[in-house]
């Protein structure tokens, strides 16, 4: 019973299984549980909450759940602990907590926006489009909210509704400029690929392209009609899945003729920098200390590994300029979206990383050591590689990648977008 749930949480603080309390103060007072919880019930919860993290050291956090446990009826404390949460990456909760600011002060444009936030981390798309339907006023006086209204309309599939909207969002700032060319973009793309792909709920490849101006070049074919649809969840990576994508990778950009490849610092990036341009027979240059890599073919073992000193090089898409990252997280957004990724995963250990392994004899789990050779000997390991078994492939659906590739490849210069979290295709995400 939820009703039982605090004195349950309790316990396991009590008993020092502060991972066990935090799973299951998550399951109910994060969203969407947390938004039916009585209004009297929530100081508990919070209270709760405000212990696990002076027990982690989070004393801050502590704080402002001890303020909202002492006056639980301020819309001030509330906001204040909402947005601490997002930024402490707790977006379910601290949606939650903004649901019940949001009804103590109605119309809030600062609320309705901060809430909206955190369902968007927390990947709730539906429930932010839902919200944002019930305030009509306010999008009306407000140019953020219509906005995050044709955003959240595109991450949940319905475009018609970012289509309408995009004639209301008339830019009055350099911000408002960016948040016009974000709707823009989606727009521009899905006009690109109306005829090539269906954006239903299970175009995973489509959708990616469209929201972000990514081409993803293969599929997960693990629980592919259900529930990962073309997305990796904990992914142990390969030197033969990483060949294949660089394979697919050289096939689109040998006819564009770039004179050289880019690493930036970092041993994965430069083992997969070293392969390709040895596949592609042009040089592999240092990367620059100021300015931008341009021309050449910027290559990335995994986005999330981009030192975010190096993000602002690579904002703008440059004449002659590709970027390539092996691999892309998708359950957390990242700040700019490569032309091509491999896969979308949500953990991931590289093939050459410590992984844990099964021991074939006693069938105990240990963990295998990092491979501590050179990079130059790691990268001839790849480049021998034979890349994906065909049984791997299955998913990759070769003349929809063919068709879509016939609309929108090579790209054209212009800025690039970011990566958002999650789409109009559902994943099973793990905790």
């Amino acid at each position: 019973m939820l009703d039982d749930e605090p004195q349950a949480i309790a316990g396991l603080i009590a008993a020092g299984d502060d991972q066990a309390a935090y799973a299951r103060l998550r399951t109910g007072l994060g969203w969407p549980r947390g938004r039916e919880l009585p209004a009297a019930e929530l100081p508990r919860w919070v209270e709760l909450l405000g212990e696990l993290a002076e027990r982690r050291g989070a004393t801050p956090l502590a704080e402002l759940a001890a303020a909202v446990v002492r006056d639980p009826d301020s819309p001030d404390r509330l906001y204040e602990l909402g947005y601490a949460l997002i930024d402490a990456g707790a977006p379910a909760i601290a949606a939650s907590v903004l649901w019940r600011c949001l009804a103590l002060v109605g119309d809030s444009e600062e609320v309705v926006t901060e809430l909206v936030s955190a369902l968007e981390s927390a990947l709730a798309y539906p429930d932010a489009l839902a919200l944002l339907e019930q305030h009509a006023p306010l999008r009306a006086r407000s140019f953020l909210v219509r906005y995050l209204y044709a955003f959240n309309a595109a991450m949940t599939g319905k475009l018609d509704i970012t289509r309408s909207v995009l004639p209301q969002l008339v830019p009055d700032s350099t911000e408002a400029i960016a948040l016009n060319a974000t709707i823009a973009g989606i727009i521009d793309r899905a006009d690109r690929v109306a005829s090539v792909c269906p954006l239903d709920d299970r175009d995973l490849r489509g959708w990616h392209y469209v929201l972000t101006g990514t081409l993803l070049t293969h599929q997960s074919p693990y629980g592919f009609e259900d529930p990962m649809h073309g997305r990796y969840a904990w992914l142990a990576d390969s030197l033969p899945r990483l060949a294949t994508g660089i394979e697919r990778l050289v096939a689109l950009v040998r006819p564009l003729g770039l004179p050289c490849v880019y690493a930036p610092p970092g041993k994965s990036h430069e083992i997969v920098g070293q392969a390709v341009a040895a596949r592609l027979s042009i040089p592999l240059v240092p990367w620059p200390s100021i300015g931008v890599p341009a021309p050449g073919l910027v290559v990335l073992y995994d986005l999330a590994d981009l030192d975010p000193a190096h993000v602002g090089q690579l904002i703008q898409r440059r004449p002659e300029q590709i970027v390539f990252a092996h691999a892309c997280p998708w359950t957390v957004d990242s700040a700019i979206a490569p032309e091509v990724t491999t896969l979308l995963y949500q953990s991931l250990v590289a093939p050459w990383g410590e992984s844990m392994v099964v021991d074939p004899t006693t069938r105990e789990v240990a963990t295998s050591v990092a491979d501590e050779r050179s990079t130059e000997a790691i990268a001839q390991d790849l480049l021998a590689s034979p890349g994906l078994e065909a049984s791997e492939l299955v998913a990759d659906d070769t003349p929809r990648w063919e068709a879509l590739l016939h609309r929108v490849w090579p790209p054209t210069p212009g800025p690039r977008s970011r990566v958002w979290a999650g789409g109009p295709v559902a994943s099973s995400r793990f905790s």
